[in-house]
């Protein structure tokens, strides 16, 4: 965040909140961290502009509230919180429920919903599509909420094992984006109360304006629907350049946070590692519920299966997924052309995993 937002840190010692915070909450928020990380976790949100952005190291430190950090954090820079005048308490309570309505699981949890968010902004603002769209007000608001509730309450299992097991979840939602249709049920259903209303203050065409960009941003998360909506974005890249349309800032915010969802691929190679590494135990776990159930083991989330498949399958996501997205993004917003590039590393390096376990094959065979 900018200087004045996060005080001068350049003497070391504890930094102090700077005057110009005068909300009581935010300065709670801040005055709160224990001493010995409290310049640590001042330091680490000046570099919330930045796409090597360590969310992990963030999260350590708050012990567990990258979360509602980043959420506050950007609400403040982007001054929405003065805008709408959205009341200190009804964030701080909201922000602390949706972080807690994260599950414990190893990728779908708190942090990967702090990453998300925080890239959004990235691609929106120090990216440029902020150049290439106007993000009203009400843009910015609903942009930060989708990533901050894009996964809530994910109970570590995707959409198709809801289906196939015909889980309440599916029923209630026809088969149809079951998890981020209770992304958002949820979300709202929570705001019902005043209490946790982060809308309350908005009027009523802001708050619908607000709440129909969340439904589609989140929904857009769905990879059932992925290809829908990459078509679409494709189609509409070819067409009139001027992107002032309310339905095409809508598409344009859709497929900023689909990016965001998926961008650990073109991150620094070490954050990625980490975040493979987890959304491999996530599919781990629910390949063993479905031996258990007796179901065929879904594609990539077969444990006995990691060494031959797990690389196998981050590059065929890169190839027919992220690769080409990041493409269209970049072809939409050409400052972000070199993170094509970024995911392209990070797949060289399954390709020369994939070369050394094949070439110690042939040697053993040989032997």
């Amino acid at each position: 965040i900018n200087a004045e937002y996060m005080g001068d840190v350049a003497g070391f010692g504890r930094p102090v909140v700077p005057r110009s915070i005068t909300d009581p909450q935010l300065r709670q928020l801040l005055d709160a961290a224990p001493d010995d990380t409290h310049e640590v976790l001042v330091q680490l949100l000046e570099k919330v502009d930045s796409w090597d952005f360590d969310v992990f190291a963030l999260h350590e430190r708050s012990r567990g509230a990258s979360l509602s950090l980043i959420t506050t954090c950007l609400l403040y820079k982007h001054g929405l919180v003065q805008h709408f005048n959205i009341s200190p308490d009804v964030l701080q309570r909201w922000c602390s429920a949706i972080e807690s309505g994260y599950h414990p699981n190893p990728y779908h949890n708190a942090c990967h919903a702090a990453d998300v968010t925080q890239i959004l902004h990235y691609i929106l603002y120090p990216g440029g599509m902020c150049r290439a769209i106007t993000i009203s007000p009400e843009d910015a608001l609903a942009s930060i909420v989708a990533g901050c509730i894009h996964d809530f309450d994910h109970p570590g299992f995707n959409n198709n094992f809801h289906t196939r097991t015909g889980a309440y979840l599916a029923t209630l939602y026809n088969d149809r984006s079951v998890l981020e249709n209770h992304h958002c049920a949820s979300t709202f259903e929570l705001m019902k109360n005043p209490k946790f209303d982060l809308l309350q203050s908005l009027t009523t065409d802001q708050r619908k304006e607000v709440r129909d960009t969340i439904l589609e941003m989140v929904l857009a998360t769905d990879m059932g629907n992925h290809t829908k909506i990459y078509q679409t974005f494709r189609r509409r890249l070819s067409d009139d350049p001027d992107w002032q349309r309310r339905d095409d800032v809508r598409l344009a915010l859709s497929i900023a946070i689909k990016m965001a969802d998926v961008s650990n691929c073109g991150r620094p190679q070490p954050l990625y590692l980490e975040w493979a590494r987890k959304i491999a135990e996530e599919f781990y776990n629910q390949g063993d519920a479905e031996r258990k159930l007796h179901y065929g083991i879904s594609p990539f989330m077969d444990r006995l299966k990691h060494k031959t498949d797990f690389s196998k399958g981050q590059m065929s996501f890169m190839n027919y997924i992220v690769i080409p997205l990041f493409e269209a993004g970049a072809e939409f917003v050409p400052d972000l052309d070199w993170t094509v590039q970024r995911i392209q590393e990070n797949k060289l390096y399954w390709q020369k995993r994939e070369e050394a376990v094949s070439a110690m094959g042939e040697l053993l065979m040989m032997g």
